[in-house]
């Protein structure tokens, strides 16, 4: 096990992000979901504002909730019943989801029939092939040094390969387990998936066809990528384990590694509309706010040190971020040094957040509620800079 899961932080947050790798989950890629009247107040991972006064949440089980109010929803079925952890409105109105054992499923524009478009058995396939053609290259590569240096390390790089592809084989016959965390679109309409152990995927067909580009980040040790997101000038950020950070200013063709000051998990990212303020943000309470790109970057902790899983940012650059123990930071990017609390007295670890008619929708271990749905409790947080 590595570094975020060895931590064992909080179940809420390995389950949520990397699973329990549970071999009875494989059949469940087959299988529909359920509709059930306590699906609004199931781990709900992830939301997607479908209009001014509906957002679409998706969750454990399966479940995809087109949602008003914790009275008006309405719940469609899902092709697989596991856990879904992302879910986006493409550029064509229609709808994409990804989850645990690699699967990414869609539905039409206006339709609640969701099909499935991909899953683990497929993303087995294509590590193998990626594998095998990075380990040719690698025999061939060695042949051609001479410093014993140069052919220890590179030896030492190919086993790493060969274990890689043992597993993945092993994973072939037994089954799935990778789960897929964030899912984003270029405005070129290119759909882009990160999950855990380095996984990135692409598709240039609204998901038909799918890449694996893996070897397109500098990730030899592949930490989990937890969280995508593209901004209005169609440059691409990853944020994951250990503190990665990249960027990419070509629709995901070519990745550049963004260097942070930190080496624990950072699980979301976020960008002000109209400018180059970004905002990212992971364990122990910790936030880091950049005004150009991420070439540099100030360092921030919240009060109570919750770790903080989902955000939300207006276009003034009124933020709110979300997390464990029901912990909710605002500030305002540009002046990150006044920040407020908000613990929801739930104790709720809350996995999303947005706005819908100007009040915040709250997601999490306890289904998806607005902000008055509970009592709060207030506590002054200074935001202290490191």
């Amino acid at each position: 096990m590595r570094s975020s899961i060895r931590t064992c932080y909080l179940f809420f947050t390995f389950f949520l992000f990397y699973g329990a790798n549970c071999q009875a989950t494989i059949e469940l890629l087959n299988t529909s979901s359920s509709i059930s009247h306590l699906a609004p107040k199931s781990i709900i991972t992830s939301l997607a504002n479908i209009s001014n006064d509906h957002v679409l949440a998706v969750g454990e089980r399966g479940h995809i909730l087109n949602w008003q109010s914790p009275n008006q929803y309405q719940q469609a079925i899902s092709p697989v019943s596991l856990l879904l952890t992302g879910i986006i409105i493409l550029s064509n109105g229609s709808k994409l989801a990804v989850g645990h054992d690699g699967a990414i499923i869609s539905a039409k524009e206006n339709s609640t029939t969701w099909v499935k478009l991909f899953d683990g058995f497929e993303l087995t396939e294509l590590k193998i092939t990626l594998l095998k053609k990075q380990i040719i290259s690698f025999k061939k590569n060695i042949e051609t040094l001479t410093d014993e240096d140069e052919v220890e390390e590179a030896n030492y790089a190919l086993e790493d390969l060969e274990f890689s592809l043992e597993d993945a084989e092993a994973t072939k016959k037994s089954g799935p387990t990778l789960p897929l965390l964030s899912v984003t679109q270029t405005k070129n309409g290119n759909i882009i998936v990160v999950g855990a152990y380095g996984t990135l995927l692409k598709s240039s067909d609204l998901g038909k066809t799918w890449l694996l580009l893996d070897n397109a980040l500098n990730n030899p040790d592949k930490y989990h990528l937890n969280n995508i997101i593209t901004d209005e000038n169609n440059t691409t950020y990853i944020v994951g384990e250990h503190g990665t950070v990249y960027r990419s200013i070509n629709d995901g063709l070519t990745w550049k590694s963004i260097n942070v000051p930190y080496n624990g998990s950072l699980f979301g990212i976020l960008n002000q509309k109209g400018t180059t303020n970004l905002i990212t943000f992971g364990l122990k309470g910790n936030y880091f706010i950049s005004a150009d790109q991420g070439e540099h970057w100030q360092h921030f902790v919240s009060s109570n040190k919750a770790t903080l899983l989902a955000g939300f940012i207006k276009d003034n650059g009124d933020t709110t971020l979300v997390g464990h123990g029901g912990s909710i930071v605002k500030l305002n990017i540009n002046t990150p040094e006044k920040s407020t609390l908000t613990k929801h007295t739930s104790g709720a670890a809350l996995s999303a957040v947005t706005v819908m008619n100007d009040q915040l929708i709250l997601a999490g271990q306890f289904g998806i509620f607005s902000l008055n749905s509970f009592s709060q409790d207030q506590d002054s947080n200074k935001g202290a800079s490191h």
